[in-house]
């Protein structure tokens, strides 16, 4: 990972303005969450030059994880940073690929118990990140499933929140929780953050899915993204080999997702061509069985 961090003096001098920050939230596990960040922030940096800073306050760690294939052992976590009066944040940040710099996590017990029986702070993270805010472009904040502390810490930064539906029964009560703890939390002297919902494992073949489609399409507008992340097992595949299904594989259907996905973060035109996701997924349920080993480093 010899990748020079954007957090030199070059990119302080470079940038005029703090860094846009978007969390990722769910409020249940298995959404596919820490997976958008990844690949959406490799995205924008490889793709399209911006520099960006992910920010884990999960203690599971696996924002990371995803995106390395050694592991990285470190004490400079951001559950450490959350709690250090002064903190050095350069010394938290590790640098992962050109333009994308990452402040990773790991559970350690005292340091966690401490994050979960912290007061509300409002503005913690602003001020921990105050030093670097300048040097990029996006910092993503992956937060943990639920509202815990540290959700609600990463959702007090944001000036996007972005809310991950995964295809499934009880995705929207998670939905619901989120916003109704955004609408009574939000401070009235701080500007309003934009909300705004992906649809993850997206298979328009099934009944099921296109019905949900329709439905939070009707509840959230224009607030959902017209991208929506297919379901497939090459994702995860990617995640578990510590790169993104951007790099493992450019003609797949999920990276052109994620391409259209990050033109419509950043505003732009929508004009990619699309793949065709019905056949790729298809040969995909053929092989599943033959790719377990990949997977069990997952678990392992």
């Amino acid at each position: 990972m010899n990748f020079q961090s954007s957090n030199g003096t070059a990119s302080a001098v470079q940038a005029k303005k703090r860094a846009t920050i978007i969390t990722f939230v769910s409020q249940k596990g298995g959404t596919g969450k820490t997976t958008i960040a990844q690949n959406l922030a490799i995205c924008l940096a490889l793709h399209h030059g911006k520099r960006v800073l992910g920010v884990d306050l999960d203690p599971q760690g696996c924002y990371i994880e995803g995106l390395t294939k050694e592991p990285v052992y470190t004490t400079k976590t951001t559950d450490c940073l959350l709690l250090v009066p002064k903190p050095n944040v350069l010394e938290y940040i590790v640098a992962v690929r050109p333009n994308l710099d990452v402040i990773p996590n790991n559970f350690q017990k005292d340091l966690r118990e401490s994050v979960e029986r912290m007061a509300f702070f409002p503005d913690l993270l602003m001020r921990q990140l105050s030093a670097v805010q300048t040097n990029y472009d996006y910092i993503f904040v992956d937060t943990p499933a639920g509202l815990a502390r540290s959700t609600q810490i990463g959702i007090d930064a944001a000036d996007e929140i972005v809310i991950v539906l995964s295809c499934g029964k009880y995705a929207l009560k998670g939905a619901s929780a989120i916003l109704d703890w955004v609408s009574a939390n939000h401070s009235p002297l701080k500007p309003s953050p934009t909300i705004k919902v992906i649809l993850n494992n997206y298979d328009e073949r099934r009944r099921f899915d296109r019905k949900f489609k329709e439905e939070i399409q009707y509840i959230f507008g224009e607030d959902l993204y017209e991208t929506h992340i297919h379901s497939s097992i090459r994702v995860t595949e990617a995640t578990a080999e510590g790169v993104s299904i951007i790099e493992k594989d450019k003609s797949h259907v999920c990276t052109t997702d994620f391409k259209i996905l990050s033109h419509e973060v950043l505003g732009l035109p929508l004009d990619i061509p699309l793949a065709k996701p019905n056949a790729e997924i298809k040969a995909e349920s053929g092989t599943a069985k033959q790719n377990k080993g990949v997977l069990l480093k997952l678990v392992s």
